[in-house]
This record gives C-alpha cells, sequence and structure tokens, in this order.
C-alpha cells in the first residue's frame, strides 16, 4: 500500500516552490481541478496543473454522498459566498480513490493534506484520513 495525497490550497500555498516540484509531489500527489482554480496566483500553476485530477462523473457522484451529509454547524461549504467548493471536491475524489483501492487486493491510501479545521472534522466523520500542512511538507522535506 502507498500513502497518496490530495493536497488543498492551504498546504500548497504554505510550501515554497521548490517543495511544489519535489519528487515525492511529483509521484505521491494529485490536485483536484477545483484547487488548482482556487491556487490560481501561485508562480509556479503549471508545474502544480500536471497534478490535475480530473472532474469525472464518479468524482461528481460523491460530491452528492459529500452534500448529502452536510449540516448546517458543518464548516465545509458556505453555497451563498462561494466557499468551500475544494473542500468538497476533495473530500468526493478521496471517497472515489478509496472506492478504487477498495477493489483491489493491495490499494493506495489517500490522504487530504489539510489546514481546514472544518474540512478535517469532515473527512474524519466520513473515514477520510488527513494530515497537516506541517506533517505534509516534513514528508517532502524527509523524501529529498
Amino acid at each position: 500500500m502507498i500513502d497518496r495525497y490530495l493536497v488543498d490550497t492551504v498546504t500548497l500555498s504554505r510550501m515554497t516552490a521548490a517543495q511544489r516540484a519535489c519528487a515525492f509531489v511529483r509521484s505521491r500527489c494529485r490536485i483536484p481541478e477545483e484547487i488548482l482554480f482556487e491556487a490560481q496566483g501561485l508562480p509556479d500553476i503549471d508545474v502544480l496543473k500536471q497534478l490535475a485530477y480530473p472532474i469525472t462523473t464518479a468524482v461528481l457522484e460523491k460530491v452528492k454522498v459529500v452534500m448529502a451529509t452536510i449540516i448546517p454547524k458543518d464548516k465545509v461549504v458556505d453555497l451563498y459566498r462561494n466557499k468551500g467548493n475544494g473542500d468538497v471536491m476533495l473530500l468526493a475524489t478521496a471517497l472515489t480513490e478509496m472506492d478504487v483501492s477498495a477493489g483491489q487486493l493491495i490499494g493506495d491510501r489517500w490522504i487530504i493534506a489539510t489546514g481546514d479545521d472544518g474540512l478535517t472534522k469532515k473527512a474524519a466523520d466520513m473515514g477520510v484520513l488527513t494530515c497537516t500542512p506541517g506533517e505534509f511538507i516534513a514528508l517532502t522535506s524527509s523524501a529529498a
């Protein structure tokens, strides 16, 4: 089993360009397209686009699953302010990949690298693993 990571905007913004371009990130990480949209101000966005995880019909089916669990006290998405779209896509992507791994003899383990407390709580509720930006950045440094 290989640990693979879905990287949130918060985590990307705390990393240096060298960390975002390292071999660990290139081989173990994916970034949902919605997160890439949020991160478009980063100077190395063209490099990051190579890690794009597309929005597929399977992911959109999981968006419905995620949205069905959202309650008013959750701090994951605010449709009125257009906030949290990336969080929902990270969860939906993780759930999609977890389904793929469940069908394999030795599937990968998917982890969301985020500093967002609302996302972290909702991920735990849904059985999705997370790590903090600091933990993730330490992984990129130790893999170098």
